[in-house]
């Protein structure tokens, strides 16, 4: 297994514990999602698949409004 596979598979434990605790409607959620995403960003850009990177990227700014409306309430 070679780096760029740990760093997706890193990527995929923290989204998918963030979903479960988005889905159980806890904030900490937003953070899981969002770290992921940083290690799909760095893969994408590693393997050269922009797409990826991009839209990784973009889920991380959309984490980020996440978080800022649950503090917000």
């Amino acid at each position: 297994m070679n780096i760029i596979d740990i760093l997706g598979w890193i990527g995929n434990l923290f989204f998918i514990s963030g979903a479960i605790f988005i889905a159980r409607k806890k904030v900490i959620g937003f953070y899981g999602n969002a770290i992921g995403n940083v290690f799909y960003v760095i893969q994408g850009l590693l393997v050269g698949t922009l797409s990826l990177a991009t839209l990784s990227l973009t889920l991380i700014f959309i984490n980020i409004y996440g978080i800022y409306n649950w503090k917000k309430k």
